[in-house]
């Protein structure tokens, strides 16, 4: 259990080397995201309503792909 440990650490070792910057790439993504919900809530920037509707659209999306899945499995399996 230990070798598989310390080969782990190992491999972590390298990628932080050769790849410094995508150590964090979900703490970067998360910043952005805070970063478009301040500039949401503030309402000062004229990407604003282009904010606000992306984030409808990205939340209706799988939304609308979800029903459309049910609704041709539903038919599918009616025939």
């Amino acid at each position: 259990m230990g070798a598989g440990r310390d080969a782990v650490r190992h491999a972590g070792g390298i990628y932080r080397k050769v790849l410094p910057r995508l150590r964090h790439p979900v703490r970067e993504i998360e910043a952005e995201v805070e970063h478009l919900r301040e500039l949401e809530h503030e309402g000062a920037s004229e990407a604003t309503p282009l904010v606000a509707i992306l984030g409808i659209v990205l939340f209706l999306l799988p939304v609308v792909f979800l029903i459309l899945g049910l609704a041709f499995a539903a038919y599918y399996l009616a025939s």
